[in-house]
């Protein structure tokens, strides 16, 4: 199973790149893990040290279409990570991937502090075009997913699943590191 690692949005809460604070933090937990690491982007040369794919520009953005791109590689099961989970732990990968592969479901989303967290899940590639329709129906949050087709979701606790999206964020992850 693959890990795809979603690059590429524009940090305008943070003011700075998260690829670039955090992906070799995240890739180092990932790779023990998975088969391969792959990361996900719109532009840009492709990452040192790791296969990069490309997504297209569009004029809606959102990391639904990175999750159809990674999708539509791995054409299996995978699992979707965001650059925003800084504190990930390969521990904690190695338990979502081994309950991910035993659940069967299409969609298996850990659940922190009431949020789903569909940017670290596992998806399957038969989910393609029920997304790739709701991405056409203008539904860009990867949420609403959870209600409309088969899912399992788990409680999970701990600082591991900081999502780091402004300065405040940033402060208390590297606090927490």
């Amino acid at each position: 199973m693959n890990c795809y690692v979603l690059t590429g949005g524009r940090s305008t809460r943070l003011g700075r790149s998260k690829a670039d604070l955090f992906l070799r933090r995240i890739v180092a937990a990932a790779s023990p893990v998975f088969d391969d690491v792959i990361a996900v982007q719109h532009d840009g040369p492709p990452w040192a040290g790791i296969t990069t794919i490309f997504d297209e520009q569009r004029s809606q953005e959102g990391p639904v279409f990175g999750v159809i791109r990674a999708l539509e590689h791995a054409r299996d099961r995978c699992f979707i990570l965001a650059t925003d989970y800084p504190l990930i732990t390969a521990e904690t990968l190695r338990d979502l991937r081994s309950r991910f592969e035993k659940c069967g479901a299409p969609l298996f989303v850990p659940v922190w502090q009431g949020i789903p967290q569909v940017l670290c899940a596992g998806y399957s590639a038969e989910l393609l075009p029920v997304i790739r329709r709701r991405a056409a129906d203008g539904k860009l949050d990867l949420r609403g997913l959870i209600d409309e087709i088969e899912s399992i979701t788990v409680e999970v606790s701990g600082d591991m699943w900081l999502n780091v999206n402004t300065p405040a964020d940033l402060q208390k992850a590297e606090r927490l590191s």
